[in-house]
């Protein structure tokens, strides 16, 4: 007989409790005093905890806490902030956040012009040639559509007009699309006879080239975002301090390059890693999932910082592009449905090649047709008894129905609340309303069916930020509180629902809920603390909740001066 997965997800969690004092145990690091959520069932809220080694080594109240005090013991009091895990973002992409951080941010802008003056800017102080990149411009978003151009998305041509002896490489915000001007096409042959790999598109317009490149065809502008080692630790270096900034102390990098395993593999290695990453085998990535099909699951090292187990296939696109492959036409496109980016006759192949090693396998599906599809795929191979936790990520729109099948075939939904706020003012013109209220952004009934709902930001795509993520699940408004009761309030989570998927729920999707996801004994000693109780505050100051310290492994690598102004996120 088959135990739902939620059943054993409890039966998994260890409940550790500490019970009475320990004056004869060795003193402790670190005592942490104040308010501290557990997220254990068993204790959810306690005074104080002690820290030894890295790890809990007691959870209960302030007195006993104290008993543990040693001359060398550092006593930190929490005041008015509160202590939780330490949040785990289920999905975001580790290199990509490094790389936002050093290209020219092209979010917020109002208008092609506005993007087209910002990269015109970097281009002057760079030597000509040199590629000048872009990242995070969301057509959908813009206050003008962009003049001259196709299905909504600008063209290279104002672009290439402004910027011509540099070559130039725009990526969408989703990560699924880029825009390249003249010089990068130039550059890389791209011609009105290019061809589009399969599962791409080469966007042309009377026969020529526009710049746009959507999906697989992304790869023909691999020789402009090719890097090194060197480069890729670098990127890592960057984006690990942002996320510790942000509260994030586990992050799964939903995709990594063989460069970046590299790279993760050799700063574990020598201690440099300092947030725990929990890294995906980009399948797309014929080295890389070559190489490591051959070594095997990496677990575990660097102290725990860096395990690679899970492999990340890409099903299908994004509805921004409108490549989300759909069971029926686009509502605001007929002619098309979207694109399967993966084939799945591979995935099967693959699921099969990789399960005798213990490979999870985690497929991006955001259309409901490559939901069900992937889910069709999934069906034979999720019935044994292994304990398989394959995931589909985003799980964004889904066909009514299929979130019985999640549930039978104990598939965990890897899921971004904060898309929601961002996409859903316009995701009804894609979709229409039927297929909205039946299946967009369904965490309720997910739940409600038994099926383990882990949460990310899919940073770069949207910023790091954890607290706009939790506002999401929560009210289901767009970050400026709109509409008033959020959209299709019946998928709302409850508070310590949204707050279990990023913490407890994420650790469970990265079989690791024995070790992180919540404060008990002996369990890795991360902890995100916050400016306010997120739990109790009102709903309209959710947003305004900062991050004030952050502990990984016992050690805070992260401290807010809460009075100094406040920067923008990525």
């Amino acid at each position: 007989m088959r135990i739902p997965i939620l059943i054993r997800f409890a039966l998994l969690v260890p409940m550790l409790i500490s019970a009475g004092c320990h004056t004869d145990s060795p003193p402790a690091d670190m005592i942490v005093t104040g308010v501290l959520h557990t997220l254990n069932t068993e204790q959810p809220q306690v005074e104080a905890v002690a820290i030894t080694n890295g790890r809990f080594s007691y959870v209960g109240n302030q007195e006993q806490a104290l008993e543990r005090r040693g001359p060398q013991t550092r006593v930190i009091e929490l005041g008015k902030r509160v202590a939780y895990p330490g949040f785990i973002d289920a999905h975001l992409h580790v290199a990509g956040i490094g790389a936002a951080q050093r290209a020219v941010n092209l979010s917020g802008a109002e208008d092609f012009a506005e993007i087209i003056a910002r990269i015109a800017e970097r281009a002057s102080t760079l030597r000509e040639g040199v590629t000048v990149t872009g990242h995070g411009w969301h057509q959908s978003k813009w206050q003008r559509p962009p003049s001259g151009g196709v299905d909504g998305f600008p063209t290279h041509h104002a672009l290439s007009f402004a910027v011509p002896s540099h070559p130039v490489i725009l990526e969408h915000a989703n990560g699924h699309s880029v825009l390249l001007n003249q010089a990068a096409m130039d550059q890389l042959g791209i011609t009105a006879s290019t061809v589009a790999p399969e599962g791409g598109v080469v966007v042309m317009h009377d026969g020529e080239p526009t710049g746009l490149l959507h999906e697989t065809a992304i790869k023909l502008a691999a020789p402009l975002q090719a890097y090194d080692q060197q480069t890729a630790e670098e990127l890592i270096d960057l984006a690990q301090q942002h996320l510790l900034s942000q509260g994030i102390t586990t992050a799964h990098d939903a995709g990594a390059l063989q460069v970046d395993l590299a790279a993760q593999h050799a700063m574990a290695a020598r201690g440099a890693l300092a947030v725990r990453l929990y890294s995906m085998v980009l399948a797309r990535d014929e080295a890389a999932l070559t190489e490591w099909l051959g070594l095997g699951p990496l677990l575990n090292a660097g102290d725990d910082k860096l395990t690679v187990r899970a492999i990340k296939v890409q099903a299908d696109g994004a509805l921004g592009s409108r490549t989300a492959w759909l069971h029926a036409p686009y509502s605001d496109a007929p002619h098309t449905s979207g694109v399967l980016t993966y084939d799945l006759k591979a995935l099967a192949e693959l699921i099969e090649q990789s399960r005798p090693d213990g490979w999870q396998i985690n497929v991006h599906a955001i259309g409901d047709r490559a939901n069900s599809e992937v889910l069709r795929v999934f069906a034979p191979l999720t019935q044994a008894s292994s304990d398989h936790r394959f995931r589909i990520e985003h799980a964004q729109h889904l066909k009514l129905g299929d979130a019985q099948l999640f549930a039978d075939q104990s598939v965990i939904a890897s899921m971004q609340p904060v898309h929601l706020s961002s996409d859903r003012p316009w995701a009804i013109d894609r979709l229409g309303q039927q297929r909205i209220d039946e299946g967009a952004y369904i965490w309720r009934d997910l739940l409600n069916h038994g099926v383990l709902v882990a949460s990310g930001t899919d940073a770069p795509v949207e910023p790091v930020n954890p607290i706009a993520n939790f506002y999401a699940a929560v009210t289901r408004k767009t970050l400026q509180g709109i509409p008033e009761g959020g959209f299709e309030p019946n998928q709302k989570l409850t508070r310590l629902e949204a707050l279990r998927a990023m913490t407890l729920a994420a650790a469970f999707a990265g079989f690791e809920e024995e070790v992180k996801g919540s404060i008990e004994v002996g369990k890795w000693a991360d902890m995100t603390v916050l400016s306010q109780d997120i739990l109790t505050i009102p709903e309209s100051s959710i947003l305004e909740t900062k991050v004030a310290l952050t502990m990984v492994g016992g050690e805070v690598l992260y401290e807010a001066d809460l009075d100094a102004p406040e920067s923008d996120n990525l």
